[in-house]
């Protein structure tokens, strides 16, 4: 029969192309697609980058690259077997670039963004700066930065942030103000007033943004109170006000004298009557001083009384407002036109992740009618709704209802939606800082990212920074476990579940807030972290069992995940079992095999926390109110032991 059936298939070949040929073709080769698919990047000015485009299946394909859809590349980026490179990046180079593979019957295309972006750079203070005050004097430590996007700033001590909410520091515009000794300004200049010997310390300025980080510190020296320049200042000051006071006493006696020698000479009644005229003159000007209501009058009108206008609450008005209406979107609407500087971060689950600017007055105008205010830009993400996919679909309407439904500090603000064209945009609040994630990272000592490079491989470490940010205080981590506890315990009492913590899905503020967020880069910078299985694209080393083989998602897979945000925090953004594969991790916790690590620098009972998340079982697994409470209680303990700590070094210091 074999020969028999050889001669079938050379007869059918020789009747020319079919349909069913083409089918077998195609189906020998697979269906065309990027594997993986290309995903958009930024570049610092001068730098170099490279963008992969890689197709598997079909029949030799070709690959091209194309500036916007169809133009030719700019001068300086080429294009060789699929690979975008560019060799000295300019601002110019910024763009959406399209990858096009076809192998004359299937045809598919990748279109992405290049940002040409400016990483911050700390101007004032200059490194190594040594600034000398004498005691008592008020001294201002500047903080002037560049970069593109601009830079924040932030003020540290010895390594130790310095925040609001400590002792004797406050903001401009804070209700302590006025007494505070030391003072941040909005301008990004730390005031000390009254300057002390123990102010004497290194300072240090960090500018932050999504490109990157730049410190600059300086010494403050605080020099004892002496008899030099100022001193001699101060003994002139004091010798002219005692020449003074003795003129004034000289003038009064010369007065009384010539006083009594006037009426000696019988010059009494010219006397009395001059006395007379000069009290007239006193008795008219206290008339003119009247009072009306109890209020004195100035200029014939009453001085205006200050009116409390209250606390603007207009906005938090608006919000009440608008969630007191039904279920739909139009409370939610915003023109896209207000959206401005447009970054593509990458693509998340429903289609490109981008990072703008938009104006919170225009937005509260919208809401509340209010009139016209000072333009306030404010940093906001952008999710792209591109998919037809109804499981994506109620996914996206699940996370608008999320963050619509609940406000909190800790978790990001649904801004709104921009719906009156397609693609739709989800507009979540963002911060100045940028993700958790990179944070962490730029947190990292030159030491600590070499020993995690060897540790689990350079496919897996980050790529050199020339500049970083300063490393978290242990009061600090604690913090930041905090503020998520709290807003995972926020969205546990409204009985919503998030489904993708992780330390790449929170953002933080320069003041070292830190904020619950989703921008879910599943395709691009962060796509080596989710795992697709059974046609669903998941965070599988995040997730406990049940999510990821049943599908069952609930408060307590969210404990679990928060779990493995704080190992994050802890570990300075390490991903999780570095060392094995995708599907090493499946089969290890299939077999409940599986095992965290606990960080050095964990806190025992917070340790101890974790590894009740960590439990096979949701029953077992700890709720999110316990959470909170637990680790309120450990920065307590925290705090009084550093106080206490700080008050015996003191006594030892005054002995």
């Amino acid at each position: 029969m074999a020969p028999i059936m050889y001669e079938l298939i050379s007869i059918a070949d020789d009747t020319g192309p079919q349909p069913y040929q083409n089918d077998m073709q195609q189906h020998r080769h697979g269906v065309l697609r990027f594997e993986p698919e290309p995903y958009s990047k930024k570049l610092l000015p001068n730098s170099s980058g490279k963008i992969h485009c890689k197709v598997a299946g079909g029949a030799s394909p070709t690959v091209t690259w194309y500036l916007n859809d169809l133009d030719p590349l700019p001068e300086g980026v080429t294009s060789s077997n699929g690979t975008l490179m560019i060799s000295e990046a300019k601002k110019s180079h910024s763009g959406n670039y399209t990858c096009k593979a076809s192998d004359g019957d299937q045809n598919i295309t990748a279109t992405i963004t290049l940002d040409v972006v400016v990483a911050p750079k700390v101007v004032e203070p200059i490194a190594g700066q040594q600034v000398h005050v004498s005691v008592g004097q008020n001294v201002s430590l500047n903080c002037v930065a560049t970069g593109d996007p601009a830079p924040t700033t932030h003020w540290d001590r010895n390594r130790t942030v310095l925040l609001q909410l400590q002792e004797g520091v406050d903001i401009e515009g804070g209700a302590n103000a006025s007494n505070s000794r030391l003072l941040l300004l909005n301008n990004g200049t730390l005031l000390i007033r009254n300057t002390k010997e123990e102010d004497s310390d290194r300072y240090a300025c960090t500018a932050g943004s999504i490109a990157g980080f730049d410190r600059k510190e300086l010494e403050l020296i605080v020099h004892p109170e002496s008899t030099g320049v100022a001193g001699k200042a101060v003994l002139v000051s004091i010798s002219v006000a005692g020449a003074y006071m003795i003129l004034v006493l000289a003038l009064m006696l010369y007065c009384r004298r010539r006083r009594l020698q006037r009426r000696q000479r019988g010059e009494k009644m010219e006397l009395e009557m001059a006395e007379g005229r000069e009290k007239l003159v006193e008795e008219g000007e206290d008339k003119q001083k009247v009072t009306v209501n109890g209020a004195p009058a100035q200029n014939g009108r009453l001085l205006p009384h200050d009116k409390d206008s209250g606390a603007d609450n207009s906005e938090v008005s608006g919000i009440s407002r608008a969630s007191k209406k039904s279920g739909q979107y139009d409370q939610l609407t915003v023109p896209r036109t207000l959206i401005t500087e447009q970054i593509t971060l990458g693509r998340g689950e429903f289609g490109d992740v981008m990072l703008g600017k938009i104006d919170i007055s225009q937005v509260r105008k919208l809401r509340n009618k209010d009139e016209d205010g000072e333009p306030q830009l404010k940093p906001v993400l952008v999710k792209v709704l591109t998919t037809k996919d109804e499981v994506q679909l109620a996914e996206f309407r699940r996370q608008l209802d999320l963050f619509s439904r609940i406000r909190h500090e800790h978790l990001a603000r649904l801004i709104g939606l921009c719906n009156e064209a397609e693609p739709h945009y989800m507009l979540l609040e963002h911060t100045d800082w940028g993700d958790l994630k990179s944070f962490l990272i730029a947190t990292r000592t030159p030491e600590e990212n070499a020993e995690y490079i060897a540790r689990v491989g350079a496919a897996h470490g980050p790529p050199p920074r020339d500049t970083r940010a300063v490393p978290l205080a242990p009061a600090h981590r604690l913090a930041l476990a905090g503020h998520l506890a709290a807003a995972a315990a926020r969205l546990a009492h409204k009985r919503l579940t998030h489904r993708d913590i992780a330390a790449r899905n929170c953002v933080i503020t320069s003041k070292l807030q830190l904020k619950l967020s989703f921008p879910a880069l599943t395709r691009g910078p962060n796509s080596h972290e989710y795992y697709k299985l059974h046609d669903q694209v998941i965070p599988l080393r995040w997730l406990p069992f049940e999510a990821v083989m049943e599908g069952e998602y609930s408060t307590k897979s969210d404990v679990y995940m928060f779990a493995a945000t704080i190992w994050e925090i802890y570990t300075k953004a390490e991903m999780p079992f570095a060392k094995l594969n995708d599907n090493s991790v499946l089969e290890r916790l299939k077999s409940n095999t599986l095992e965290w690590s606990i960080p050095e620098s964990m806190p025992e009972r917070l340790a101890a926390l974790l590894k009740r998340a960590w439990s096979r079982s949701p029953t077992d697994r700890p709720q999110f109110t316990d959470i909170s409470e637990e680790i309120n209680t450990i920065i307590q303990e925290m705090t009084s032991e550093n106080a206490s700590q700080h008050s015996q070094d003191k006594i030892e210091q005054d002995l």
